[in-house]
């Protein structure tokens, strides 16, 4: 190796910004998760999702940055209304009710135990 040194460049990492399509997926998706929320027959969950798809396909020829804008932010406006208070976590998610419940045994440990005689 040459005496020469490279210089070390430090790469932040940020996220790109997300296209106006990948906000619409994402506040679809909120809005379906917050119905299941409020709605556990399912029964009731399909009925309001189709209300909601009525609703994001009737705005979904709008072409006006303006008024995409200002759509996006009624929405989200109304996914904070309609925030639930506990909203449904998976048992085995984190925050769920078996989360973290049996963690495995640390290997190091394991080498480091010396169980008990109690024979003597």
């Amino acid at each position: 190796m040459s005496g020469a040194s490279i210089p070390l460049q430090i790469v932040h990492l940020q996220a790109a910004p997300l296209t106006h399509t990948q906000r619409i997926q994402r506040l679809y998706r909120q809005s379906l998760r917050l119905t299941a929320d409020w709605y556990w027959e399912r029964p009731e969950q399909r009925q309001k999702a189709l209300i909601i798809r009525e609703h994001f396909e009737a705005n979904r020829h709008v072409t006006s940055p303006q008024e995409k804008e200002a759509l996006i932010e009624v929405t989200e406006v109304l996914l904070a209304k309609y925030h639930h208070p506990v909203p449904f976590k998976y048992a085995t998610a984190p925050g769920g009710t078996k989360w973290e419940r049996n963690t495995p045994f640390p290997e190091e440990l394991l080498d480091k135990f010396v169980p008990f005689d109690n024979s003597t």
